[in-house]
Formats: structure tokens, C-alpha cells, sequence
């Protein structure tokens, strides 16, 4: 629209251009220019403000980045994941999946970390100083729980273009039990400490064939009886102690395997059950394996070879591990005897750690009043078996002692399962041990005043854990001289026993050279006296000249005549033991010489009559008497990567040996002293002088842990049995069947055994282990026959050939094995 000039609007007085008239114009400029600047000033503030504030956000956000890539990576390089190269293909794939899974959490945290960067940054520019600093603050720790949590729950993370899922659960290395992975996880394979640990049941590595081994059995055992196969029924191992026990990896395991059942603790191991039907658990592996009456003391022992210890490192921690979970057979109140071998000398070495007679032990004490040596507080010796882990740790040790204790403290923290075998052996002794508060405690169910069923979660007593303690800050010789000692001696004193400090002062344990002999190729390696070494070696000697094969085994005559020919070593062997006895006492020497001599085993097979048994013991050359041992024992084996081996045998003697537990200590002690020759006669025959009582002589034993090599000087067995007296007749037949019969490990060791100690003139066999017709020419040739309806005899055994390392606990008492 165009004005007009003469419109009223127009004739009102125009301002200058600076929006001020003439009169106002001087002061109103210099007004202006004062409040202008003072609001760019501010402008100015505004805008560096707002600068300072995106670079600090930008700052906090990329620490935040850096810490959570930080965080990935040490969790990557510093964790309990596997740090070995596996063994087995199985075992590979499993371990790429979980570097896969691990390099997918790491990427998804990276994402998350630029996608925070990002969207922080967008914030910035939109938002103000205040609400940016919320921001950052809410949202940091978010992320970091976030990632945190991978370590239990399966995470998902999400980026703004891509989606990555990781469903492996982590395990967290704490002694409590793992949480479960939950039932929509569509893997359940379990990250180990050790990748190298294999399930102790058999493997992909080195399968049995089901159908051959069956067929072996019918035709190549004394028996016709059938016999279980491992490979037809496998029992998968829950993963053992968190902190020493790697979980294996079963190999059958696959991506639609569903979560283990809730009720199982997987740091305990499996529960026992009263089931009849149980297979020996038969391992093989690469490189090692341990082979003990409890499948998670096998495993701690494992992981200590996996961890560079030695042999004698691993067999060390197994036994302290067992002396908690099979009190009723071992422990620190007993004694043992082990067999090492050193593959880089070709050289062995025997640690005699046996109980010894207190000073004050007098044989009158035990002729007037022959139960005491059986039962109560004169029937413990001396006991040895924490000088011998010394003697054995200071020679042969590479891992710092407390390294050895601290995976069986972990045991007084989680328990662990009552097994069967101990069961029976509560029951067996309930009448003697019933009123005792420590054993009640242990073994008594409260509510019932009965003894515990098989399968229910005990603990060791706190006296004993308390004692495991001291061993672990103060070493094993504190036992015998120090702030321990004098608890041990309160309490022996308490229970009135002879023993005094002294006696636990003056205490040592043997360590010389151990016996050898050739056998055929091999080598065989015995244990001098007390050990029962050079009895089962003289009956290697007499057998070996048979030249068994698999032949003589092949029908119900040739199985008749081996198992006659067999009996008769075995009485030609006994009829020796009673002239053996402690070194230190008697210069057996020469007997010793004779009896692992190739020459004296062939002179004594000449006198085996192959349609008839001899006369009487005089005939075998029996000039003593012999007592019987008991059965609670425990045998281990042990076999290193590097070729070094242990073969130990601990005992207590009989089951919960004398009966006494320590107040203090908790310790179970033994009754040695019942394994002194006694008074009375057997058959006519005397008293063996050589294992009469004195003061500060150790018993015979029957314990026998044996070592075999090759001509290379390469570990072939490591056995060894508990049982008592019929201890050489187990290790004698597991072996013969291995070595000359050609079976493998875990059909030797079910295989239904026959049993001659000379006397009582009795050939024991195992209930429906033989057939009618082997059994009816068995007592042509004259042998009494009596049926064994317990199978006391327990071998554990470690074999190798050019294949693999297997390893086999006896299902008789249900142990275990690991390796890798």
C-alpha cells in the first residue's frame, strides 16, 4: 500500500535512526553501547560453557569406554578359562565354541560402549549442561552391571545395526555351586579351568569295543560269568571342587544336552546309591591320570599334575583328600607305604612311613590281654603317615606344601558324599563306635539315632578341618614337634595310650632304594619289608615261567589248571612271609635276594604238581606262622606327564582302625599293633620271631604298591590293592591278565577273583564268578573251596601302551579316576 504524505500517521516527529530523537541522541547512544556489550558478553559465556561442557562430557564417556574395553580384556587374559591346549577333538570344539562365545561378548561390549559414545554425543547437542550430566551419570554404571552380569546369566547385547547373542553360561570361581543354566539356553557346555580334564568314564579318544570286550570276556576269563562293560553303561562326573576341580566335559555332550538336575551339588561329585549294578570307572587320557578310592580327591590330584606338580605333589594332595572323605580306611593317624619312580634316572625310590610300637610297648602287655591289640588305646602305633608325605614332598615335592593341603580345606567347606563303601563299613563297626561323640556326630542322623543312608551330604569334624588348618601354616612336621604334636599327644593321653612326645619326636620314615626284578622285558619294582613287595615279586617269579597266553584261559580245563597253577604260587609265597619282618630288627637280606631271584621262583614252580595240591604248609616250606591283615586300606596310583609315577598304599588298618578319634584333633588312629605275630599257633605252626613286638619296630604288612616298566624304562602299571592278606593275590591276578592274557585294564580289574594265603587251607572265590565245572575240578586236584561273599579285595590300577592311559577304580569299592 502507498502513504500518502498528508495521512495523519505521517505527521507524527520521526526518531533517528538509532531510535533516539535530536535531544536524546548523545546520551541514549552511550547507554546502548553499554548494555550491548554486557549481552554478548554473556552470549560469550553461554557459548564457552556450553563448549566445556560437551569436551568433559565427551571425556567421561570415552573413560567409561575404556574402562568397560579394559575390563573385557583382563577378564579375557586373567580368568580361570583354559589356559591348556586340549587332548581330544571333543574337547577343541568345545573350547573354540567358548572363544568364539567369549570373542562375541567382548564384541558386544564394544558396541555397547560406541553406541553409548554416540547417542551421549547426540545428547549434547540437544540437551543442556544439567540434563547432559544426568545422563552420564545414570547411564555408565548401567552399562557396567550390564556386562558384570555375563559372568553368570547369559546375555544378550544389542547394537544399532547388528544383534549378538552369547548363550554360554560362565562359571564363577567361587567353592559355592554354580547357579544352573536355565532351561532356554540352547548350550550347556560349562567353561573349565583346565581344558585338559577329561571325563573319567571312557572317552571318544580311545573307545571300547563293546561287542569284542564281551566276547573277551566269555572266552578268555577264568570265569563264565558275565561281566559289565564300561563302555555300555558311563556315568558322567559332576564338575568337582571349584577352586581345585575342574568340571569335565562329557564327550557325549550336545547342544540339546538339557541342564544337570537341580538336586546334584556339582562340587561334591556323584552321590553313591545302594544299586548293585556299578561299573568300574574306567579313564583314558594323553598324558596323566590318578586313580583313588574318591573320584574327587582323583580330581584334585589331576589338577595338581595339570598345574606342573609332581607325582608325589598329586599322590600328597589325593591322600589328605581321601584322609577326610575315607576316614574309615586312611588318614593322618595311620600309615603308608609308597613306591616312586623317577623316569629321568629309570630309578625308584620306597618311602617306608609305616606305624611304628611306642617306646613303651612290651609284648607281655598284648599276651596277657591279646584284645588290647586289637581295639582301644593300646592298639595304636606311632603313626607315620604325615613324616612320610614329608620325606616323600622334600625329595620328590615341586609345589609349596600349603599348595597340597588347601583343596582338601575346601572339602570341610562343601562336604561331600557318603559313598557305599563307607556306609557298610559304619554298619560294620556301629556296635564300637555308636557312643562315640565325634563319629556321631559325623555319621549319626540326629533324628533317628540310625547311621546316615549312602548318598547323604557329610562333613568332616571341625576338629579334624582345624587340624588340616595347622598342617596347611605350620607343614607336616609340626605332627611330631610343635604346637600339633603336643595336641596329638594330649589327646592319645586322654584316650590312654602309651605314646608319648618322644615317640612322636623320634619318629622317621625310610627312604631307600626299592627292589627290583625282571619280569620277562619288563622291570618290576617291589618295596623291601615291611612291605609285602617281595612276596608278590616271588610269585611273579614262580608264574612267570609258564609263559601264559591267552590260550590257557580258553575252556574250563586250561581255566582250571592256570587257576591251580596260580593257587599253588600264591601258597609258596605265604609260606616266605612269616620269616620276613623290619630291616632294623632282622637281616632278612638274603631271603629277600633269594625271593626276587628269576633262578628261585623256577626251583619252586618245579615242585607244583599240576593234578594235586601238596601236602600241608611244610610242603610249600612254611616254617612260621602269619597273621592275618584287615581291610582298611587305601591304594593309589599315580602316573605324571613326565613319566615319573607313585604307587602308595595308606592304611588305618582294620575299619576306623582302633576306634579312638582325637577330642582335639579329630583324628581317627590306628590299630597297628594287631598286625604283630600274636602267641597263639596256626596249624602247628610258631609264632614268627620276626614280627614279635618291640619297641619302635614296625609290623609286616600285605601292602604291596608295585611299579612295571618296559625295556625303555617307560611306565607299563602302577597297582596296587587294599584287602588285607589277600592284597597279593589281587595285585597278581590284574596284573597276569594285563600282561599275559591280554586284556585290557578294566576287564582285569571287574573280573571275579580267587584268593590262597597258605592258611587256612582255603581257596576263597568270589560269589557267581565261576562256573560249576571249573569249580568240580578245582577239588579233584584236592583244594577246599569256600565262597566269598563280600569282594573286599579293591585294585586301583593305571596302565599304558603306545595308545593311551587308562586308568581303573575298582567297582568293588567305588573309587575314581581323572587325568588328562
Amino acid at each position: 500500500m502507498v502513504h500518502n504524505h498528508d495521512d495523519p500517521m505521517n505527521k507524527i516527529p520521526l526518531k533517528s535512526s538509532s531510535g533516539l530523537d535530536d535531544d536524546e541522541k548523545n546520551g541514549g547512544e552511550l547507554m546502548q553501547d553499554t548494555e550491548a556489550a554486557e549481552e554478548a558478553r554473556r552470549e560469550q559465556m553461554r557459548a564457552n560453557m556450553l563448549a566445556w561442557m560437551k569436551k568433559l562430557t565427551i571425556v567421561l564417556i570415552c573413560f567409561i569406554g575404556i574402562a568397560l574395553i579394559s575390563y573385557v580384556i583382563i577378564s579375557l587374559c586373567f580368568s580361570d578359562w583354559p589356559k591348556s591346549t586340549p587332548n581330544n577333538k571333543n574337547s577343541t570344539n568345545h573350547n573354540n565354541n567358548n572363544n568364539n562365545s567369549n570373542k562375541t561378548v567382548a564384541t558386544a561390549a564394544i558396541a555397547a560402549t560406541s553406541n553409548l559414545a554416540a547417542a551421549a554425543a547426540e545428547n549434547v547437542a540437544n540437551s543442556t549442561p544439567d540434563i547432559l550430566a544426568t545422563e552420564s551419570t545414570a547411564t555408565a554404571p548401567e552399562a557396567t552391571d550390564s556386562f558384570a552380569a555375563t559372568t553368570t546369566t547369559t546375555t544378550t547385547t544389542t547394537t544399532r545395526t547388528t544383534t549378538t547373542t552369547s548363550n554360554t553360561p560362565l562359571t564363577a570361581t567361587t567353592p559355592t555351586p554354580p547357579t544352573p543354566p536355565t532351561p532356554t539356553a540352547t548350550t550347556t557346555l560349562s567353561t573349565t579351568t583346565d581344558s585338559t580334564f577329561k571325563n573319567s568314564t571312557l572317552t571318544d579318544e580311545q573307545p571300547l569295543e563293546t561287542s569284542s570286550a564281551t566276547s573277551d570276556s566269555n572266552n578268555n576269563n577264568f570265569q563264565t560269568g558275565d561281566i559289565s562293560d564300561a563302555a555300555a553303561t558311563t556315568a558322567t562326573p559332576p564338575s568337582p571342587l571349584q577352586e581345585a576341580l575342574p568340571p569335565s566335559i562329557a564327550a557325549s555332550t550336545s547342544p540339546t544336552t538339557p541342564p544337570p538336575a537341580l538336586a546334584l551339588n556339582p562340587l561334591l561329585g556323584t552321590p553313591d546309591t545302594e544299586d548293585e549294578n556299578f561299573n568300574s570307572k574306567l579313564g583314558v587320557f594323553k598324558r596323566a591320570a590318578v586313580c583313588s578310592d574318591k573320584e574327587t580327591c582323583s580330581q584334585i590330584g589331576s589338577n595338581i599334575l595339570s598345574r606342573n606338580g609332581s607325582a608325589v605333589d598329586a599322590a600328597i594332595a589325593t591322600l589328605l583328600c581321601n584322609g577326610l572323605t575315607t576316614i574309615q580306611s586312611m588318614g593322618i593317624g595311620g600309615g603308608m607305604l609308597m613306591n616312586v619312580y623317577v623316569r629321568k634316572t629309570k630309578h625308584a625310590f620306597s618311602i617306608d612311613a609305616r606305624e611304628v610300637a611306642p617306646f613303651d610297648a612290651k609284648p607281655e602287655i598284648y599276651d596277657e590281654n591279646p584284645e588290647a591289640s586289637y581295639v582301644g588305646p593300646l592298639s595304636i602305633g606311632v603313626p607315620g603317615e604325615l613324616m612320610g608325605y614329608h620325606r616323600a614332598h622334600d625329595q620328590f615335592g615341586k609345589l609349596p606344601w600349603r599348595e597340597l593341603v588347601e583343596p582338601s580345606l575346601e572339602i570341610c567347606k562343601t562336604g561331600y558324599y557318603m559313598s557305599r563303601h563307607q556306609a557298610k563299613s559304619v554298619r560294620r563297626e556301629w556296635d564300637a563306635l555308636k557312643n562315640n561323640t565325634h563319629f556321631k556326630s559325623m555319621f549319626v542322623n540326629p533324628e533317628t539315632g540310625e547311621p546316615h543312608n549312602v548318598g547323604t551330604l557329610l562333613k568332616p569334624t571341625a576338629e579334624l578341618c582345624n587340624t588340616y588348618k595347622l598342617l596347611a601354616e605350620n607343614g607336616p612336621l609340626s605332627f611330631y614337634n610343635g604346637t600339633l604334636a603336643d595336641l596329638v599327644v594330649e589327646d592319645l593321653q586322654d584316650l590312654g595310650s602309651i605314646i608319648s612326645l618322644y615317640d612322636l619326636q623320634s619318629y622317621f620314615a625310610d627312604l631307600v632304594s626299592s627292589i627290583t626284578m625282571q619280569l620277562g622285558d619288563d622291570t618290576l619294582y617291589a618295596m623291601p619289608p615291611v612291605s609285602g613287595g617281595s612276596v608278590v615279586a616271588h610269585i611273579f617269579s614262580i608264574l612267570e615261567g609258564y609263559n601264559f597266553t591267552k590260550a590257557d584261559i580258553i575252556d574250563d580245563e586250561a581255566k582250571a589248571r592256570t587257576i591251580h597253577r596260580f593257587v599253588e604260587a600264591l601258597k609258596f609265597g605265604f609260606a616266605r612271609r612269616g620269616e620276613l619282618g623290619d630291616l632294623r630288627f632282622n637281616d632278612v637280606r638274603e631271603l629277600v635276594s633269594q625271593l626276587t631271584s628269576v633262578e628261585f621262583g623256577s626251583e619252586q614252580r618245579l615242585k607244583i604238581n599240576d593234578s594235586h595240591v601238596l601236602a600241608g604248609p611244610h610242603e610249600y616250606g612254611a616254617q612260621f606262622g602269619a597273621d592275618e591283615d584287615y581291610t582298611g586300606t587305601s591304594h593309589l596310583s599315580v602316573l605324571a606327564p613326565n613319566g615319573d609315577a607313585v604307587s602308595v598304599t595308606s592304611s588305618v588298618n582294620k575299619y576306623f582302625g582302633s576306634g579312638m578319634i582325637g577330642p582335639r584333633t579329630g583324628i581317627v588312629f590306628n590299630n597297628v599293633m594287631n598286625d604283630f605275630s600274636v602267641k597263639n599257633n596256626y596249624f602247628n605252626l610258631p609264632m614268627a620271631p620276626s614280627n614279635g613286638v618291640d619297641s619302635r619296630k614296625r609290623p609286616m604288612s600285605s601292602m604291596s604298591p608295585m611299579l612295571l616298566t618296559n625295556s625303555k624304562g617307560d611306565i607299563r602299571l602302577v597297582i596296587g590293592a587294599a584287602g588285607g592278606s589277600l592284597v597279593p593275590a589281587a595285585i597278581v591276578e590284574v596284573a597276569a591278565r594285563v600282561l599275559w592274557f591280554g586284556e585290557d585294564l578294566k576287564t582285569a580289574v571287574d573280573a571275579p577273583r580267587f584268593y590262597h594265603q597258605l592258611v587256612p587251607d582255603e581257596l576263597e572265590y568270589e560269589k557267581d564268578g565261576f562256573n560249576k565245572h571249573v569249580l568240580e575240578l578245582l577239588e579233584k586236584r584236592g583244594h577246599k573251596l569256600k565262597i566269598v561273599q563280600e569282594k573286599n579285595t579293591v585294585v586301583c590300577a593305571i596302565s599304558r601302551n603306545e595308545t593311551a592311559i587308562y586308568a581303573n577304580a575298582d567297582f568293588r569299592k567305588r573309587g575314581g579316576v581323572a587325568g588328562f
